[in-house]
């Protein structure tokens, strides 16, 4: 039920130190400048690429989406399969920290979010959040699906089952995602900000 989806996934979140999709990348839009968002992005990007995130990021969706599947132990195995795989595909891709940057509109002359003022944590939460809303969102979805279909894995790896992979877990997958950066964004805020907001 969605009551439980929801459950499981506070308790996750509570549980585990966060990952964030494409998501994380936001709090830029809270830094002061371009340089700010880039650094951010690009500190950012490191971060969910490293083997330990991509083992933490495994471990979350096991542990979220597994239960409420039709075959639990299938679905765990095909997380650990193809996960590390696919983050290694996308991340590189939809968080490349100048193009988020561009995105998000804080690399434009009179942009709105480059405050002349220190950024606050909850600007920079903010930020996340807003970042969080667009990866979880069915386009943005729709974007990724169809790269890792294509060129951008699925293409290459001759595996019969990788569209099939893509389509059962990323639709899941990056809701979650989203909802962890949300749940850890004072964290990323303090940790990945040139200004350690939220510390």
């Amino acid at each position: 039920s969605m009551a439980r989806k929801d459950c499981l996934c506070v308790i996750m979140m509570k549980s585990f130190l966060a990952i964030a999709l494409l998501c994380t990348v936001p709090a830029i839009k809270a830094d002061v400048t371009c340089d700010d968002c880039i650094a951010f992005g690009t500190a950012m990007q490191g971060y969910l690429m490293s083997d330990a995130s991509v083992a933490e990021q495994t471990e979350i969706l096991v542990a979220v989406l597994c239960p409420q599947a039709e075959n639990p132990e299938e679905c765990d195995g095909g997380i650990r399969m193809y996960w590390p795989a696919f983050a290694a595909a996308m991340y590189p891709v939809f968080l490349e920290a100048n193009s988020v940057c561009a995105d998000l509109g804080q690399c434009k002359k009179n942009n709105p979010f480059a405050w002349k003022k220190e950024p606050t944590c909850e600007d920079c939460t903010a930020g996340v959040g807003a970042v969080a809303e667009v990866i979880g969102s069915d386009a943005k979805i729709g974007e990724i699906v169809e790269f890792l279909k294509g060129d951008g894995y699925c293409a290459g790896a001759g595996d019969d089952m990788c569209v099939q992979a893509v389509e059962a877990l990323i639709p899941y997958a990056m809701p979650v995602l989203a909802g962890v950066l949300v749940e850890r964004s004072t964290q990323f805020c303090c940790d990945l900000s040139t200004t350690g907001v939220c510390c």
